[in-house]
């Protein structure tokens, strides 16, 4: 009996033990668990701080570089769209010169053809024309020959000897502005020229280089108005037939009494001759002409029209600018 009561004290005595050490492992378990949730805590709390610091400072960061990010990006901006702009300019000028030179070439094709509608007044001829030519008026449609003429009368009137070629100007004058169509195309001289008076040539515009004017004085004796106005006409509408005595005028005053119409008069006629002259082309047209005396060449129609279609390449724009 005394033996199971000791056995049995020996048991609850190994079962508190072993009670015991699980309590004080249990426990040993949760402090360390503790002491690691609270290292956590504090790691996390450290790379809180961190990142707040870090935000800080990309803040401040951003608030220094915005606002010159911002000036340069504007600026970018700004000379993208001037590139842009000076683009579009270009693109356009570049139109404008192809309708241009498109627009020469049709006036020299059709020389021919606008050479018989106004020497000849021919009505076929004139219809035959480009419709692009045509402007609309107060009773409808009419041809407007200005541009077409002003081009093909346009030449140079260079001379290395003087200012300008005096004798391309009398030439001018005495075999084309002062005859009058008689019959069947002939042109006889039908008013006498007292007065020829040529002065120095100018720029037509300040700085240009290639585009001259020079005033050209006459005085002319005229029998009737019929005369007068036969002279005006081969001034503005008639187109000399030869290609190199050609020359451009716009009248700038005329002195005629209307009342003593049917009597002769002395008239007074101040104009302006307009010429261009650029050395490469004359350089150009030079060594053509040694090269064709070498060669004998002929002054034919083609080698004229070839002549012709050089020039537009030193005026292409200006005529219309000048005008």
């Amino acid at each position: 009996m005394e033996n199971n009561d000791i056995m049995k004290r020996l048991l609850q005595d190994d079962g508190h033990e072993e009670q015991a050490k699980k309590s004080v492992s249990a426990s040993k378990s949760q402090k360390d668990e503790e002491m690691h949730i609270s290292r956590i805590r504090v790691v996390t709390a450290k790379y809180k701080v961190y990142i707040v610091l870090l935000l800080i400072f990309i803040c401040m960061l951003l608030l220094e570089w915005i606002p010159s990010m911002k000036d340069a990006y504007n600026a970018k901006q700004s000379a993208l769209n001037q590139v842009n702009s000076q683009l579009a300019w270009i693109r356009s000028e570049i139109r404008q010169a192809e309708d241009d030179m498109q627009y020469l070439w049709e006036i020299t094709d059709n020389e021919n053809t606008l050479k018989t509608c106004l020497n000849e007044r021919n009505k076929d001829a004139c219809l035959s024309l480009p419709e692009n030519w045509m402007t609309w008026e107060g009773t409808g449609k009419k041809y407007d020959f200005s541009i077409p003429l002003s081009y093909l009368q346009l030449h140079s009137l260079y001379n290395k000897k003087m200012p300008i070629d005096e004798k391309k100007v009398l030439k001018n004058l005495n075999e084309y502005l002062i005859k009058q169509d008689i019959m069947w195309g002939s042109r006889t001289k039908v008013w006498d020229i007292l007065r020829i008076s040529i002065g120095d040539p100018y720029a037509v515009t300040n700085g240009d280089t290639h585009f001259f004017q020079a005033p050209v004085d006459v005085t002319i004796e005229f029998t009737t108005i019929s005369d007068l106005t036969g002279f005006l006409y081969n001034v503005e509408k008639k187109m000399v037939d030869k290609w190199d005595d050609r020359i451009l005028y716009k009248i700038q005053s005329v002195s005629y009494d209307i009342i003593s119409s049917d009597e002769p008069q002395v008239t007074d006629i101040s104009m302006l001759a307009y010429y261009y002259h650029d050395e490469r082309f004359e350089n150009i047209v030079e060594e053509s002409e040694a090269t064709q005396d070498n060669q004998n060449a002929d002054n034919s129609e083609a080698n004229t029209k070839q002549k012709d279609k050089s020039n537009s390449d030193w005026f292409l724009n200006k005529i219309f600018k000048s005008q």
